[in-house]
């Protein structure tokens, strides 16, 4: 396993006290051409690229959500219920993605995550 992989695990267990239920791999990826047609019917050039994001993630029973950018050494805890713009922008991805489900009548419970960018 990858060095960064590993990182990224041992970190959420000290942070959380407890194995992640779920490790996710996202890999990275560019749009040659057709930038925002793909989903539009459109052509596309997607071609991979050397990165990837990792995410390491268990849930909870509650609306709390504690998150860690792991290459960003930053931590923000936020509600489900009280998504609010602060100063940890990275987080603001996240929390729109949770917005969008909660407005499409889903109950969204919070979680436990780390997730870090690894640069092949």
């Amino acid at each position: 396993m990858d060095p960064l992989v590993t990182a990224i695990i041992e970190t959420f267990r000290a942070s959380f006290g407890a194995e992640p239920a779920l490790l996710v791999r996202s890999p990275g990826r560019i749009n040659l051409i057709g930038e925002h047609t793909d989903y539009n019917m459109g052509f596309v050039l997607p071609a991979a690229i050397d990165r990837e994001m990792f995410f390491a993630i268990s849930p909870r029973t509650d609306k709390v959500c504690r998150t860690i950018a792991y290459n960003l050494n930053r931590e923000e805890t936020f509600a489900t219920d009280q998504l609010e713009k602060t100063e940890e922008k990275w987080t603001y991805y996240l929390k729109g993605v949770i917005d969008q489900i909660q407005k499409l009548g889903y109950e969204f419970h919070g979680f436990d995550l780390v997730l870090g960018e690894i640069f092949r």
